[in-house]
């Protein structure tokens, strides 16, 4: 017995500080560090960002008038009679609308700014929620691969506890052997688990924008939650502050601004010219006389034959279109929310039965299981068979705490909350 405990005991202290050590010069990130880094460097973030730039860009110009024309007209009978006689105008023509077109452009144009702004938020929600995902994921393939190799080295400690006694004559090979191959499979179930580390470690590193020669150290965060937070449901001011479902009221809005366009569209722009004109004449009686002229023009369309009804009613079924996507889409937020919500709690609870009960029967079994094959009361199927319970237990409490941590995650984003403690403002400028 007191061979086992050394052994034990021995094998922890040895593999701990190896299980733990850090790459050198590894980037040491938390669950905050990571989001940060992610909004800061995320490349479709920067490209939403640049979406924002142009479409200000526009706005800051729109509604403007067209610019005026510059009309040259000259004349001339030197091809024919030849005797002088020419005529020349020159004039200014501006275009101006009947409507408040231009207005309407304006104020549509500044919608579609909140519009690249609104989904620049929405992806930041998004992105916010899929790093802390696969933290979370990661996290949670670490806590497996630790019971696992708690298991090896557990195994290791019987093996040259086995040996010994074979030694003595107390053991037989098959029992050693029975160990081995036990091994061999937990070896093989940490290979898998490390291949899809792997792979979580290459999508975070995707939503960081962290080149793979830079090496990650993910730092260890709140390892469960001990009382759920407020889950309140989504509705009132939290959807009409939700940033997706902004989006959709904005796209209304914006479609109701495009209708009021198509409807001043009817009536096009009038042109006033006003120019100067010089004409040189010969009249046989007077002889060459020249006469000038200032003058103002005025060209008014009349809407007698297209009057944009194709445009109007286009542009009305995009609303009645709009509207049922947003009402579609607040039911949607809503109910989803909801789910998570009872997800959470109903999951939260089974998880305290695990802490309160199981966890807590498996290891004490596990401790008197081994006084027991120490003393020779039990055979080792019964202790490898504790074992087995034991890591089975512990596996589940660490899937049911990774499942809670993805619901509260899923649950944040699904209803916007991980964007509180977010900067309101535009974040490409942030010092890098």
């Amino acid at each position: 017995m007191h061979t086992y405990n050394f052994l034990l005991i021995s094998l922890l202290i040895f593999y701990a500080p190896f299980a733990q050590a850090a790459p050198s010069g590894a980037k040491q990130l938390n669950s905050s560090d990571a989001v940060a880094l992610a909004l800061r460097e995320n490349q479709s973030l920067g490209a939403a960002r640049a979406a924002i730039e142009e479409v200000s860009a526009y706005s800051r110009y729109s509604g403007r008038l067209d610019n005026p024309e510059l009309n040259l007209e000259y004349a001339s009978d030197k091809a024919f009679n030849d005797e002088g006689e020419y005529a020349y105008s020159i004039g200014f023509e501006q275009r101006f609308p009947v409507t408040n077109r231009l207005k309407l452009l304006k104020s549509v144009s500044a919608l579609e700014v909140q519009l690249a702004e609104s989904e620049l938020r929405n992806q930041e929600r998004l992105l916010i929620r899929d790093v802390e995902l696969a933290l979370d994921t990661i996290t949670s393939l670490d806590d497996r691969l630790s019971l696992l190799n708690e298991v090896i080295e557990l195994q290791e400690s019987f093996t040259t506890f086995l040996e010994k006694r074979i030694q003595n004559g107390e053991a037989s090979t098959l029992d050693l052997n029975q160990v081995r191959v036990t091994q061999f499979a937990v070896k093989q179930d940490i290979q898998s688990l490390t291949k899809e580390r792997h792979t979580a470690m290459g999508e975070l590193r995707s939503l960081l924008g962290i080149p793979q020669d830079v090496e990650i150290e993910i730092l260890p965060g709140q390892s469960g939650q001990d009382v759920l937070p407020d889950m309140t449901n989504l509705s009132g001011e939290l959807m009409e502050a939700h940033p997706e479902y902004q989006f959709k009221t904005l796209l209304a809005e914006i479609a109701q601004g495009q209708t009021a366009v198509a409807k001043a569209e009817r009536w096009a722009d009038i042109a006033i010219e006003i120019f100067f004109e010089e004409e040189r004449a010969v009249d046989e009686s007077v002889g060459r006389e020249t006469d000038r002229f200032f003058g103002i023009g005025v060209s008014i369309p009349l809407p007698l034959h297209s009057k944009n009804r194709g445009k109007i009613e286009a542009s009305r079924s995009r609303e009645r279109k709009i509207y049922h996507e947003a009402t579609a889409l607040k039911l949607r937020l809503e109910n989803e929310a909801n789910a998570l919500r009872h997800n959470a709690e109903a999951t939260y609870l089974q998880l305290t039965e695990y802490k309160e009960s199981a966890v807590g029967l498996v290891e004490q079994n596990l401790e008197e299981i081994n006084r027991a094959y120490a003393a020779g009361q039990v055979d080792l199927g019964e202790v490898f068979r504790v074992q087995e319970q034991r890591l089975e237990i512990k596996t589940a409490q660490v899937a049911l705490r990774h499942e809670l941590n993805q619901i509260l995650i899923k649950w944040r984003a699904a209803t916007a909350s991980n964007l509180s403690n977010l900067p309101t403002g535009d974040l490409s400028n942030e010092t890098k």
